[in-house]
């Protein structure tokens, strides 16, 4: 793994401190990986979820073709 190293007012460390503990969490690094795989998914569900309307809306603006004419297209 790789060491990263972040700062953080005296307040706000003491703040994580207790909620580490009182979460049960092993480690402060436990805790900011957790809270990062959270962010990054969550911003994937995201850009998953952009996708999938913008594939709606060029559905129904007619800007798709059928499963046939790619068959045709690609030789399969």
């Amino acid at each position: 793994m790789k060491t990263i190293t972040i700062k953080l007012p005296e307040q706000e460390a003491k703040e994580l401190d207790i909620f580490i503990k009182k979460e049960h969490y092993p480690s402060k690094s436990e805790f900011i990986r957790n809270l990062l795989m959270e962010k990054m998914e969550t911003k994937l569900t995201k850009e998953s979820l952009e996708s999938i309307n913008k594939s709606i809306r060029e559905i129904k603006e007619g800007k798709t073709i059928s499963l046939e004419e790619v068959r045709k297209k690609y030789g399969l």
